[in-house]
């Protein structure tokens, strides 16, 4: 039997920070001398143009993060940082079959809309499709909600951002 993995999944609507928060929570595990892996889970899906069999590519992605880890693990890494824009808990298994002995912990990030519009604005030279589905996310993971803690991340830094995510989940020793 494997050893528990402890799994980080970073989720909030388009936006909301949830690679620039990830970025600052590997940096401060690095510091501390922690190995972990860290996987954006769209980044990990880009064929495109995606196949109707397999809508935004979530079993590519769960396919590819399942063969990373076997690669992860062999190096000795023990922890994991998956972000993505999780809509149901319900989409949880697919890590925990892709990464055996998975205990995912959700962080979801959370801003006002209009703050996650400009952010979009700054970011995207064509940020239409993106502000459509901030619009649509913003209100529907408040109504439904999938995280174990949720974080404002609308006004602090991303390191403090971060700091009070390894805070929520105890992976920073003190």
């Amino acid at each position: 039997m494997s050893s528990p993995v402890p799994v980080l999944l970073i989720t909030g609507p388009v936006g909301v920070g949830k690679t620039s928060t990830a970025g600052a929570v590997s940096s401060l595990l690095s510091q501390q001398g922690i190995l972990h892996a860290w996987v954006d889970l769209p980044q990990i899906s880009q064929a495109l143009p995606e196949r109707d069999a397999d809508p935004w590519n979530e079993q590519l992605a769960h396919r590819n993060l399942a063969c990373m880890w076997q690669n992860f693990r062999a190096v000795g890494v023990e922890r994991l940082i998956v972000t993505r824009v999780l809509e149901s808990r319900s989409l949880v298994h697919r890590i925990e079959e892709a990464v055996p002995a998975a205990q995912v912990v959700v962080v979801r990030l959370r801003a006002p809309l209009e703050i996650i519009q400009a952010r979009l604005r700054a970011r995207d030279r064509e940020p239409e499709w993106f502000l459509d589905a901030a619009e649509h996310l913003v209100p529907a993971m408040d109504e439904q909600p999938v995280e174990d803690y949720l974080i404002d991340n609308s006004s602090s830094s991303i390191d403090q951002t971060a700091r009070e995510v390894l805070s929520a989940v105890a992976w920073l020793t003190p």
